[in-house]
Parts: structure tokens; C-alpha cells; sequence
């Protein structure tokens, strides 16, 4: 309908009426200047195109650098240079569209337009009044330019003057608040410049969410202070109260006037005592009554999987065939798969089948797995004792091999590939050495010099794997009386004890490597190549590829390991930490009890899952939880864990939560907190981790009666988040350096730390170096 109606009045030569959306047609057909020269409603509908709703947002795409051939940039600005169309049409057109408001993207076509006429001294000089009037009210987009035509002028008056530059400090954004101090600071170079009417002005200034428009503003404030006089004096008096309280007390050094407090100090901090280290529960009391045996473990518990473990062992000595019939009941129907067995069910399944096989009945695992998978008729204990498994001395040949799986998981199915291999060999002990006495997975020294006494006095030898747990369990700390007893102990595995328990143990120190994958298109760089992050230093764009761990066990006192056959313990604590889990999650969360006294060790085995996302083995804020209960020294790999979950929101939202940790370790004395807060600034730096949420949990921690280790901490932090020489600063790092202060506040701190003492010392004075100067001050 519009296409006909506009060309009805083409034909007819009859006057347009006056309806927006017939201009907006009219608009919709882009023209070349050809077409646009020759069309009868050019001079009709020309000047409604500044004033129609809805050109704006037809036209706003059309781009200008340079215009396209078919588009009214083009048309307009060849028609105006050949004189078919005045610039003064075109000009007052666009000041009127802007005069009329509207949003910025639909003004946008006519600032373009506006640009390309690029108006000369005298049209703006002519027009100075709608440019002075457009400075205060229009978006952006249109005061900028308006802005810089408005500055050409060499003859605006001093009310002029005044008024520009009252309507810039009214802006919000920061480029014209900022255009808008220069220019008074140019205006204040002449001494019959009047400045007292401006002073209110300043307060827009002061307000501004910019720290470098903030310090600006004081700046010029107290550079020009005399020429304000009383009335301006005080008007700058009253506006400092939104100042941050440093810039406040600079300008009452010379307005006078009282410093508001700091509103982020609001709420005065009162610290607390930290709460008492969390007891450690016992470890449930052993099965000793068949009819008590729980179903075959199914991996989501570790200390159900022990007590079924112990259990079976001590049944089978005491009551082994009330244990048979047990087991045949609670025995599934589905058999373990051919090939290496890498799931404790596995285990499990075959220790159950070999007690209820009886002895001499092994069987050839393959084929009769394969039949008891097609009996359907049978029962699930009769499936269990029709189905065969590893013959004597064969059930290692069913453990993955060493590299296949983390050294975790290869040494928990170790211990139960040798209680399978002892069923088969009829060496079964009367209990297990390693049964924890504590849900933190730990064993008391005297209970186990107990338990070996007993192993003596009956001529039991201790099973290998069995006894490499038990030494992994033992505390750090004994008894000297308990040392003194297991000194008596005759047998090799006492003597192993002996020396272990008199501080003669391996200390792994942990070594974590952070490797990238290069920024998309960096020459030479295959889709495969990775590169270490503290031998070559991260692009801008590369991507966090992997972390890795290395063990360093250092020697103990005396000469090697206290029994050389336990190479399992060996493996465990020294070494490259494999990272190979696929089918399952191997047990991840078992990890911290089975080295409950080696916090390093299990996070450095933790380390490689920790920045899993889709897979499932993934190191979770439990395990986290449980170092912080563990025991031995924290190094980086433990550090590194616990700041993942200080700074990971995405396990949870609570900051408390993400905090208890912490929190735990600083009551037991044992939180490294200047290695947190150093392993803290590499995931923010390195990772798509943000300082947010750190210092949201960090304070959460503080409220929690850590308030000294987090000062601790941000010292750390700081060392390594500041950025170095060459590095840009952000508002992250001004961020930062605030948080320091009230963390400083909260522990009553002293003493310079070296990296903000050198910020504090520059001669910038934007707000990353003010913040600098606050803490610095405090410190000394």
C-alpha cells in the first residue's frame, strides 16, 4: 500500500500529507543520489525525515565509514556537494532531530550525517546555542561531537563558558566529566575567570563512579581552592561527603570541614576467637558377627569398604563358614568383567567367591565366568560358586598395571588383590594390620604395635600391602612409651614400624607444573602443543591445557625405607602423578584416608582433577574438607586445593562454607597461608577464576576467628596478583589492595610488605596507587 500511495503522488505532484509513517516508507527505499535528485517528494518529505518517529531506527545500521554507494549517507552528502540540497536544510535537520531526545542508537544515523557534512567554524558558531543546549541533556553519542565542535570556538563568552562547563561536570560518563575538568582547569588560567559558581558542579564530579575522576576532581579542587571564595568553598565542603575517606581528608587539609567515615569500614569488624579443631570421630568397632556382614561395597563409602574388608578377614579365621553362607546370600548376579579388575567390587566379588567356594575349588576365572553369566537358573549364591576366579598365585595378574591408574587407586586394589591372593594360598592372617582406628582414616601407633605383638606370638607375617596402609596411617605424633614398646618388636614388619613411628618416614614435597594449549593461530603451534606456564609465560589466549604433580620424597633420617619389599609405599609417595581415569572416578574421594597423615602427597594426586569439568573424575570440595583434617605439612599442591574452593563459587554459594576449611586449619595451627594466598593469585591470574568470590570467602573466614591467617594470606595474594613492570593495571588489583587494607585492620597488622611499599611510592596518583598508599600508610 505505502509503495502505491507514494507513487500515486509522484504522478499527481500532490503535496505529502503530514504522517510519519509515510516518511518512513519514503525512507525504507534506499536511494542512490541519481534516484534521490530526480524524485518529486525530495523537498516535501527531505525535512520530515528529521522529524518522522521511526527514520531513525530504519536508518541507524547504515555505516558512514564510508558510506555505501545505495544509502542515504551517500545520497544526502553528494546531493549537499552539488548543491541540490543545502547544507543548512541538512545541518539545522539534524540539531533539531537531537534537540527532540530520543535513544542514542536511533540518533545514531543522524550524528553520522552530521559528521560527514563536518560543519565549519562560522555554521557552528551560528548554532551555538542549540550545541550548548544539546551538552547536558544528549546521550552520549551526540555530546562528544558536540562537544568537540563547541571547543573550535574561539569566541564564546565567559557565560558561555560556564555554562559548558557546568553542563560536562553534570554528565555521568567519565570522558565528559573528564572533558569537562580540563576545561575548567583551562577557564581557572585566567584570572578574571569566575569559579565560585562552578564549585557546586564538582560534586557531580566527586560522585562519579571513576577513582581517577574522583582523584582529578580533588586535585583541581585544591590546585584552584582560592578561586572558589566562601560560598564555593562550602559548596565543595558539603560535596566531599561521597568521597572515598583518603580524597576526603585531602580536600579537608585545605576546605576544612569533617571526613565522613569510609563507608567500606562501615560495621566495625570484632574478631573472634578461632573455634576448637573438630574432633575426629572413631572408627566403628569391627565385624566379628557374621549375620552383621553388610553387602558387597559398592565404592561410595571408604569405611564401609574397610569394614567389609576387616570383616571378612576376621570371619574367616573365627567363623568361616557362618561367612560363606552370609556372603552367598548378599552376593549380585552380575560377575566382574574379563580383563583387569579395576573396581573394588571386583575385588570384593572374588574374595566373596573364593569363601564360599571352599578350598581347592579356584576355578578358571574366563570360562566360568562365562557359564555362571548363562545359568538363569541360578540362585545368586549358586551363580557366585559356579563362577571361577584367578587360581592361586594368579590374582595379581588381575591389577591394572602401574601408569594405568593414579597411585591411589593402584595401591587401595593392591591390599585387596592380596587378601584374594591369601584366601587362595591359605595365608590368611587372623585380622588386618592397617584397620583404622579414626574416621579421619588414621591408626593409632599403640593399637598397631598391639596388633603386631599378636602377629608374633602367633607366626603370622604381615601381608606387604597391609602393611605399607598401616605405616600410611600412622600418625605423626606417638607416645615415647608407645615408640619404646615397638622398639621390642622382633619381626621385620615390627621393626618397620618401629622406625617409622621414631620419625625414620619419606616427606614428599610436591612440585605442580600448569600447562597451556598456545592461542588459537600462534605460528607453529599445533592443535596439540602444550607449553609450561613457568618456562614459557601464557599468551593473552591461551588456555589452561592441564595440572600436573611431581613427588619429591626426601630421604628419611635413617637409611631408605624401614622394609626395602615395601616398593608400594615407595611408589606412592615419590614420583610423576598419572592422571588416567576413564571408566570410573577411581575413588577420588577415598584418597585423603588412605594418607591421612600425607596432606601433600593426596593433593598432589588430587591436583590433575582438579579443573575436570565434564568428566567424571573430578576432585570435589570433600576431599578438600578432609586434607583440612588430615596431617603432615602443607606445600603448594595442598595449598593449591584449598584455594580452588576458596575461589570456585560454583561448588557453593555460601562463602561461610567455602570458608570452614580454612578455617579448620588455622585452629589445628597447620594452614600454610602465605602459600594459599600465592596459589590463590595463580588461579586468578591463570585460570577463568575471579578475586569476588576469594575475598567473599576470605572475610567469611576472618568472621570465623581467622582474621590473622587472612592478612597472612593477601600477603601471599598480593606477591603474586600485583601487576609486575610492563603489566597494566585493572580495578581488580585497586580491588584488591582495598580488601588488603581491612584485612590488615581485622588483624591488627604491622610491618611493610614489599610489593605495595613499591606501588605506594610512584607518583601516579589514579586510584590504584592511592589504595596502594592506604595500606602502606597503615603498615608503617
Amino acid at each position: 500500500m505505502a509503495g502505491l500511495v507514494l507513487t500515486m503522488l509522484r504522478r499527481t505532484g500532490a503535496t505529502p500529507p503530514r504522517h510519519d509513517p509515510l516518511v518512513v516508507a519514503w525512507a525504507t527505499g534506499t536511494p542512490i543520489a541519481a534516484e534521490l535528485r530526480e524524485d518529486p517528494l525530495l523537498d516535501h518529505l527531505l525535512p520530515r525525515l528529521f522529524e518522522a518517529d521511526g527514520v531513525g531506527a530504519l536508518l541507524r545500521d547504515e555505516r558512514a565509514d564510508p558510506p555505501a554507494p545505495r544509502s542515504w549517507l551517500a545520497a544526502l552528502r553528494k546531493l549537499q556537494a552539488e548543491g541540490r540540497i543545502g547544507r543548512d536544510v541538512l545541518l539545522d535537520g539534524c540539531l533539531r532531530r537531537f534537540l527532540r531526545g530520543g535513544q542514542a542508537a536511533d540518533l545514531r544515523f543522524f550524528v553520522r550525517l552530521h559528521e560527514l557534512l563536518d560543519p565549519t567554524y562560522d555554521e557552528v558558531s551560528k548554532r551555538r546555542h542549540d550545541y550548548l543546549r544539546l551538552l547536558p541533556v544528549a546521550p552520549g553519542a551526540v555530546a562528544e561531537p558536540v562537544l568537540r565542535h563547541l571547543r573550535r570556538l574561539a569566541d564564546l563568552d565567559p557565560g558561555e563558558v560556564t555554562e559548558a562547563v557546568r553542563a560536562l561536570l553534570s554528565r555521568g560518563e567519565r570522558k565528559l566529566l573528564t572533558a569537562g575538568l580540563t576545561w575548567l582547569d583551562e577557564l581557572a588560567r585566567d584570572p578574571a575567570a569566575e569559579l565560585e559558581s562552578l564549585a557546586p558542579a564538582l560534586g557531580y564530579a566527586f560522585a562519579c563512579e571513576s577513582a581517577d575522576v574522583q582523584g582529578r576532581a580533588v586535585r583541581l579542587a585544591v590546585k584552584h581552592a582560592k578561586r572558589f571564595g566562601e560560598a564555593g568553598g562550602r559548596a565543595v565542603r558539603e560535596a566531599a561527603a561521597v568521597l572515598p575517606q583518603e580524597l576526603g581528608e585531602t580536600l579537608a587539609s585545605v576546605f576544612g570541614g569533617e571526613v565522613a567515615e569510609d563507608p567500606r569500614e562501615s560495621g566495625r569488624f570484632v574478631p573472634v576467637p578461632l573455634p576448637a579443631p573438630v574432633a575426629a570421630a572413631a572408627f566403628p568397632a569391627p565385624v566379628v558377627v557374621a549375620g552383621e556382614m553388610e553387602a558387597l561395597p559398592d565404592g561410595s563409602r571408604w569405611e564401609a569398604a574397610e569394614l567389609w574388608l576387616a570383616g571378612v578377614v576376621r570371619l574367616y579365621g573365627s567363623d568361616r563358614d557362618g561367612l560363606a553362607a552370609r556372603l552367598a546370600g548378599l552376593m549380585p548376579g552380575v560377575a566382574p568383567p574379563a580383563g583387569r579388575w579395576q573396581a573394588v567390587w571386583h575385588w570384593a566379588w572374588e574374595i566373596a567367591r573364593l569363601v564360599t567356594a571352599g578350598p581347592g575349588n579356584s576355578g578358571d576365572a574366563a570360562e566360568s565366568r562365562g557359564g555362571a553369566a548363562g545359568s538363569e537358573g541360578l540362585q545368586a549364591g549358586e551363580m557366585f560358586q559356579a563362577a571361577g576366579g584367578p587360581g592361586p598365585g594368579e590374582g595379581f595378574s588381575r591389577l591394572p598395571q602401574a601408569g594405568e591408574v593414579p597411585g591411589p587407586h593402584l595401591f587401595l586394589l593392591r591390599r585387596w588383590a592380596e587378601v584374594c591372593e591369601a584366601i587362595g594360598a591359605g595365608t590368611l592372617p587372623p585380622y588386618l594390620l592397617a584397620e583404622p582406628t579414626s574416621m579421619t582414616g588414621r591408626l593409632d601407633g599403640a593399637v598397631l604395635v598391639e596388633r603386631l605383638a599378636g602377629y608374633e606370638r602367633a607366626g603370622v607375617e604381615a601381608l606387604p600391602a597391609d602393611l605399607g596402609q598401616a605405616l600410611l596411617r600412622l600418625p605423626r605424633r606417638t607416645e615415647p612409651g608407645v615408640v619404646a614398646r615397638a622398639g621390642r618388636l622382633t619381626s621385620a614388619a615390627g621393626r618397620a614400624v618401629a622406625r617409622w613411628l621414631s620419625g625414620d618416614r619419606p616427606e614428599p614435597v610436591a612440585e605442580i607444573a600448569w600447562w597451556y594449549y598456545p592461542p588459537a593461530g600462534t605460528p607453529g603451534c599445533g592443535d596439540r602443543r602444550v607449553y609450561r606456564e613457568d618456562r614459557e609465560p601464557a599468551a593473552t589466549g591461551s588456555v589452561l591445557h592441564e595440572l600436573t604433580a611431581h613427588l619429591h620424597p626426601a630421604p628419611p633420617p635413617g637409611d631408605g625405607l624401614p622394609v626395602g619389599g615395601l616398593q608400594v609405599v615407595a611408589e606412592l609417595l615419590g614420583g610423576p602423578v598419572e592422571h588416567r581415569l576413564k571408566e570410573h572416578d577411581g575413588y577420588l574421594s577415598w584418597w585423603p584416608y588412605l594418607m591421612p597423615s600425607d596432606r601433600e602427597a593426596v593433593a598432589a594426586y588430587l591436583v590433575p582433577h582438579l579443573t575436570e569439568r565434564w568428566l567424571r573424575a573430578r576432585t570435589a570440595p570433600a576431599q578438600a574438607r578432609a586434607l583440612a583434617g588430615a596431617d603432615g605439612p602443607m606445600g603448594e599442591a595442598a595449598a593449591l586445593v584449598q584455594a580452588y574452593f576458596v575461589a570456585d563459587r560454583a561448588w557453593s554459594a555460601d562463602p561461610e562454607e567455602r570458608a570452614r576449611p580454612l578455617v579448620e586449619l588455622a585452629a589445628r595451627g597447620e594452614l600454610a597461608a602465605e602459600e594459599v594466598g600465592r596459589q590463590l593469585a595463580l588461579l586468578v591470574r591463570r585460570t577463568e577464576l575471579k578475586p569476588g568470590p576469594v575475598f567473599e570467602t576470605l572475610e567469611s573466614a576472618a568472621a570465623l576467628g581467622a582474621h590473622r591467617e587472612v592478612w597472612r594470606i593477601m600477603t601471599g595474594f598480593l606477591a603474586g596478583f600485583l601487576p609486575g613492570p610492563g603489566e597494566r593495571t585493572h580495578t581488580r588489583h585497586a580491588q584488591g589492595l582495598t580488601f588488603a587494607l581491612r584485612a590488615a585492620r581485622w588483624a591488627g597488622a604491622r610491618g611493610a610488605v614489599a610489593c605495595v611499599a613499591e606501588i605506594a611510592q610512584r607518583r601516579a596518583s589514579n586510584n590504584f596507587v592511592r589504595e596502594a598508599r592506604r595500606l602502606h600508610t597503615f603498615l608503617i
